[in-house]
């Protein structure tokens, strides 16, 4: 390593700092990282760093403060051991794999965290942070999707919209801070907000002697919504877990496993998200990509022509920074095992039925078109 002044990206994994490589240029492979083009990319092999809550001391909690130096004072930071957990020496491996990190740190310019695109990916990487303790501009590449152009903007330019990213980042850091601290406080923040099918809802209700929920009702808990609605919503994790159990006869860690390598090929969307609903900015993505789906070996017969329905779009207060509900990427999946190609399968399926418009929007977007040629032939 005798380059200076580089920037280093670190993730969480190996094959996801695999798949940012390949799209940043960084194609020479040595131990621990990739090389090239002005880059280097590494990856923390999980959760490596503890962080510990510093109980013994004065605890801190100012919105005037900068909300990662409130994190810095209120923990204290070691690598974790592995050893008994795992019944192996894991220790050797991460000390080896942080002393990498450390030395392309020491010789960046800059310092990229392309951590999973979630709460935990955030706090991992502010505990290495300050394990390492050697400060440098960092830049967040936040990343639910690991296409080449997702990719190279974030890693370039950061989060689309850094206020809202450093309002959630905040409120993330001082929400965990009170639940580690036992304080019966108020959790601040943007709903995480989940579609529930009316269905799952009425079980629910059955089975604690209250009234089914109907379409359109919503029901609110501590930065919680569900929204309850008659038609299938996109997957979140629960959802996936559920009906890979059900359907493909995955255990949980199967479908995780599998769902993330789905994600680190760019196949998918971040999958372990609590909302399944889709900002503005996906949908308009997935017109395209909608059509691609045509190709499922599987499902392609059933995609329906037009635009896809805007039923599970964002519209109550979410936050992007909480996730998105499970969506495809666009690319065609080439290479995947055989429970991949299952999980896949299971996904599409999801997405097309979601995205698909029911005959009242195709109704009523007949009628809007048919309204917008009359006007356009009263102004000729």
């Amino acid at each position: 390593m005798k380059q200076k002044n580089i920037i280093t990206v670190v993730t969480d994994h190996q094959l996801t700092a695999d798949t940012i490589a390949r799209a940043i240029g960084a194609n020479e492979k040595h131990d621990g990282y990739y090389l090239g083009n002005g880059y280097a990319v590494t990856w923390t092999n999980g959760r490596v760093i503890e962080a510990t809550f510093s109980k013994d001391e004065s605890f801190v909690l100012s919105t005037s403060m900068d909300c990662r130096l409130v994190y810095a004072h209120n923990f204290k930071f070691a690598m974790r051991n592995y050893d008994n957990l795992v019944g192996y020496n894991k220790s050797e491996q991460d000390a080896k794999q942080l002393a990498t990190i450390k030395a392309l740190w020491e010789m960046s310019s800059v310092i990229v965290n392309a951590m999973i695109p979630d709460t935990h990916g955030d706090l991992d990487f502010l505990s290495l942070y300050y394990f390492l303790a050697v400060p440098r501009e960092v830049r967040r590449a936040w990343l639910p999707m690991l296409t080449k152009g997702a990719i190279r903007h974030g890693v370039m330019h950061g989060p689309a919209d850094r206020k809202e990213y450093e309002t959630w980042l905040a409120e993330t850091i001082y929400n965990h801070l009170i639940k580690v601290n036992d304080e019966c406080l108020p959790l601040e923040g943007a709903p995480i907000v989940e579609e529930v099918t009316l269905k799952e809802a009425a079980k629910i209700a059955e089975s604690v002697g209250v009234e089914p929920p109907k379409e359109g009702d919503y029901g609110v808990g501590d930065k919680y919504v569900a929204i309850f609605t008659e038609h299938k919503p996109l997957y979140n994790v629960n959802a996936l877990l559920v009906d890979a159990a059900t359907e493909l006869d995955f255990n949980h860690q199967q479908t995780i496993h599998t769902a993330y390598n789905l994600y680190a090929k760019k196949l998918i969307s971040y999958p372990l998200a609590m909302q399944n609903t889709i900002p503005a900015g996906v949908w308009n993505m997935m017109r395209r990509n909608k059509e691609i789906l045509r190709y499922n070996g599987k499902w392609g017969k059933s995609v329906s022509k037009g635009r896809p329905s805007r039923r599970h779009n964002f519209r109550m207060g979410e936050s992007i920074y909480n996730g998105h509900g499970i969506v495809t990427t666009g690319l065609h999946p080439i290479d995947l095992s055989h429970d991949e190609e299952k999980l896949y399968n299971m996904i599409v399926k999801r997405v097309i039925e979601a995205l698909t418009p029911t005959a009242a929007e195709i109704k009523a977007t007949r009628k809007k078109n048919r309204k917008n040629k009359q006007s356009k032939v009263k102004t000729a």
